[in-house]
């Protein structure tokens, strides 16, 4: 498995972002991040995960350090997705996650690293 992050890996459709956030999916607290994530069915040539990366400009007022910290939650889940594709490989569904900011102070990579690996563990789990 390549560890690369296509842009067919990205969440853009209004349709499941809208019921990722109605309510009555799956959500966790893995600091610096809320986790956010619904099954939804399998379609043939697309990626098992695809993913949303939200940085309210609330809690960063700049451009510039929302968009680090996009780069940072992108690049953390680049190096550790093999763990979540492995497992839904043979499954009849694939997975939407949103990755969406808490905190209002910028995060140290190890901080959004240990983040995102501990809501990925805990996402393979519930599975």
């Amino acid at each position: 498995m390549d560890n690369t992050f296509r842009k067919s890996e990205r969440l853009n459709s209004k349709l499941i972002i809208d019921k990722l956030f109605a309510g009555g999916n799956s959500s966790m607290a893995a600091f610096p991040l809320r986790v956010v994530y619904m099954r939804t069915p399998k379609v043939e040539g697309q990626p098992p995960v695809s993913i949303l990366i939200s940085v309210p400009k609330k809690r960063f007022h700049h451009a510039v350090d929302r968009n680090h910290m996009k780069r940072l939650v992108r690049e953390v889940y680049r190096t550790n997705k093999s763990m979540l594709w492995k497992l839904l490989e043979d499954k009849d569904y694939s997975l939407a996650i949103a990755f969406v900011c808490i905190t209002d102070t910028m995060p140290t990579f190890y901080q959004v690293s240990k983040g995102v690996k501990k809501a990925l563990v805990r996402i393979s789990e519930s599975l």
